[in-house]
């Protein structure tokens, strides 16, 4: 009964997760990948732009929704300075450009679950 419990509060967590989650961008080695969610095609090439030079092996970029739009954070190996300058460009798109931004076009298992490392397993192939 208590495994049961715990299954159901992990899953209600995720759900949860997921519907405050506008976007998840995942960065390896110099690239992004779309994990989950919607970015406007303009801000995935600023994204990527702020990762390239010098490359990022690892990071992520999540966007959620607040009452005022949207935050926006990074982890991972993406410095103070590039986080500012997605910052800067997360902020000229209103919730309106990023509700209508386009879908995944065939989402792998990973984007579906939202699993950045699935995601990435499964683009390469």
């Amino acid at each position: 009964m208590l495994v049961i419990g715990v299954v159901v509060v992990v899953v209600a967590v995720w759900w949860l997760t997921l519907t405050s989650t506008l976007f998840h961008v995942s960065v390896r080695d110099g690239k992004v990948l779309v994990v989950r969610g919607r970015v406007p095609v303009s801000l995935l090439q600023a994204f990527a732009e702020a990762v390239a030079d010098p490359v990022v092996k690892r990071g992520s970029i999540k966007a959620s929704k607040t009452e005022t739009g949207g935050q926006l954070w990074c982890t991972g190996d993406i410095g103070e300075g590039r986080e500012q300058r997605m910052r800067n460009a997360f902020m000229l798109y209103p919730a309106s450009q990023l509700r209508h931004a386009p879908v995944i076009e065939k989402p792998t298992l990973g984007q579906l679950s939202g699993i950045a490392w699935l995601a990435w397993f499964l683009e390469r192939r």
